[in-house]
């Protein structure tokens, strides 16, 4: 049993991991709502072991295992409608939202949302293990961060993310414009 941590330690950790915590449970996932709930269910989870665990050390680590593991659960378990937006896609239900006049020019923001259409198709074809391993190496973390979250060994954790890599590549390699054809 650890020494217990000060709140203010607590918040810090939960402010610092917070964005990469959402963002990780947001690509396992194709509901915003599911993975705010499944991080926020995390968080919940480990801050009520706070005295179990030293959070400032090891949550992060435990933090996306348990995000992890959640979201595979999730992902099992039967899909749900939501009333707030029953048979409306996130980009309609975007679309009725006001104008920014700040907006980006609309033929930039057709382009962006094609290639991340792309790359969560492309995402959405890996099986979870490799899209958690590739999600995780890009929000930074290292090989032996991944192998722990993931529960795999670190030489697994390497090649996780090398064939996901690669599966994706494959995949943009459709899109590609071809010079010998211009």
């Amino acid at each position: 049993m650890s020494e217990p941590v000060s709140r203010p330690a607590l918040d810090a950790w939960v402010f610092a991991t917070l964005p990469r915590a959402v963002a990780y449970a947001r690509s396992l996932l194709t509901e915003r709502e599911a993975a705010d709930d499944v991080v926020q269910d995390c968080y919940c989870r480990l801050l009520a072991k706070a005295d179990t665990y030293d959070l400032p050390r090891d949550g992060t680590k435990i933090l996306f295992r348990a995000i992890t593991n959640a979201c595979i659960d999730r992902n099992r378990a039967r899909r749900t409608v939501s009333f707030d937006r029953a048979g409306m896609t996130d980009s309609e239900s975007q679309a009725l939202m006001p104008a920014d006049p700040r907006a980006p020019d609309p033929v930039h923001v057709a382009l962006d949302h094609e290639l991340e259409a792309i790359l969560d198709r492309a995402l959405a074809e890996l099986p979870v293990i490799q899209r958690a391993a590739v999600q995780l190496k890009s929000l930074g973390h290292s090989l032996d961060d991944i192998a722990l979250s993931l529960g795999v060994s670190v030489a697994n954790a390497g090649v996780l993310v090398h064939r996901a890599r690669k599966a994706v590549a494959v995949h943009l390699q459709r899109y590609q414009a071809n010079p010998e054809e211009d």
